[in-house]
């Protein structure tokens, strides 16, 4: 297996965006997993900048602010 960030099996991909809206929705969650973030290894944040703005494009109006939070947190 290549060095490189793993390609992720369809029904995952789906999950992994599920649990980040669900995350998104719900401001106490949205507080603590922004902490959590802070502690993410490099590549795992980079995997979920990419998840995050892919919902942030497909419902701006609802979740812009919510993943610009969190994207804020990986940084």
């Amino acid at each position: 297996m290549a060095l490189g960030t793993p390609k992720m099996l369809p029904h995952a991909k789906f999950w992994t965006e599920r649990i980040h809206r669900t995350l998104l929705n719900s401001k106490d969650l949205l507080i603590s997993y922004g902490e959590a973030l802070e502690k993410f290894e490099s590549p795992t944040k980079q995997r979920i900048k990419e998840i995050l703005m892919v919902i942030k494009e497909d419902d701006p109006d609802l979740y812009l602010d919510k993943a610009n939070y969190l994207l804020e947190k990986l940084s």
